[in-house]
């Protein structure tokens, strides 16, 4: 693959933009580089830092994409821009982006958040946008809001699956040291509630429960095993077979998902004698009749397990 190819094929995950600082990994030379910046017939410049293809439809995303590309490699989406990003009701402009403190770049695209340290296991990519995990986003919702706004907020990352009390309690115990912005607001929302707190259902869980107890499948909602991260999972039980349904939401689960820990988890529920079927939340609200279908061949294994 010539080096056109590879920046063509990198653009496309990335809603039509590169960043400078990622043309030498795909082969660019200094020559080219400038090339790409000057005045070339397939690629315009965004920033001095940014480059976005001709003709390419401009986008909300792309408009993100640049800002936190703008702000230097390791920059993400945070904040209320990262809340929107997440599903939030909130606004993706001004976009705010978190960097460390170590880099200095500054950009007229988005307003700079700087921290000392942003860990990778905080942070993820969204529909191709580099952005916050939902526990550092939960964190600085109630750096930036009114606690009664933040706890409505972080409810609904919680009713999504896009966070636990575990998963909270897991991150304060790494990130949350005394006088961080949010940090009070936060320990107090969890201690509130508590680390089993199960907040309002979601549509996806209303949704999944009615398609399988119409169909004459019994399910109950599964309690929450405890770990640390959070998956993005909805789980339900049968009745009483040994099988579980885990329903997964595409878009989040893509971003959230940890291959080891999955593996982890279904090797733990096959030693208890579990029988798990998978299904999304395309099928659960596009084609319930899939998803029932798959459930029900996996109840026939279920049955010989007993």
């Amino acid at each position: 693959m010539d080096f056109e190819r590879r920046l063509l094929h990198l653009a496309q995950r990335q809603h039509a933009l590169v960043a400078r600082w990622q043309l030498p990994t795909i082969g660019a030379s200094e020559k080219a580089v400038r090339h790409l910046f000057d005045d070339h017939p397939r690629w315009r410049p965004i920033t001095d830092q940014v480059i976005g293809l001709r003709g390419a439809p401009s986008t909300d995303g792309q408009a993100a994409l640049a800002a936190v590309f703008d702000a230097g490699r390791g920059a993400r989406l945070s904040h209320l821009s990262g809340g929107m990003w997440w599903g939030l009701s909130c606004s993706l402009t001004p976009h705010h982006v978190v960097t460390t403190s170590a880099s200095r770049r500054k950009t007229a695209l988005a307003r700079i958040h700087r921290v000392r340290v942003l860990p990778d296991t905080w942070t993820t990519t969204l529909r191709g946008i580099p952005v916050v995990r939902p526990e550092l986003l939960a964190l600085q919702i109630h750096a930036v809001c009114p606690e009664e706004r933040a706890e409505a907020l972080v409810e609904r990352l919680w009713s999504l699956r896009l966070l636990s009390g575990r998963s909270l309690a897991a991150f304060l115990s790494q990130q949350g040291e005394r006088g961080r912005n949010g940090t009070a607001g936060l320990r107090r929302y969890l201690d509130e509630r508590g680390l089993d707190y199960q907040p309002t259902a979601s549509n996806l869980e209303t949704r999944t429960m009615q398609v399988l107890r119409r169909s004459g499948i019994p399910v109950r909602r599964q309690v929450d095993s405890g770990g640390e991260s959070w998956t993005g999972r909805v789980d339900f039980r049968h009745e009483w077979l040994p099988l579980v349904i885990e329903v997964q939401s595409a878009m989040y689960h893509e971003a959230l998902r940890y291959k080891r820990e999955d593996a982890r988890r279904l090797a733990k529920l096959k030693a208890d004698k579990f029988v798990v079927v998978e299904i999304t939340d395309d099928e659960v609200f596009q084609r319930p009749w899939e998803a029932v279908e798959r459930v029900r061949a996996k109840i026939v294994e279920a049955e010989l397990v007993l």
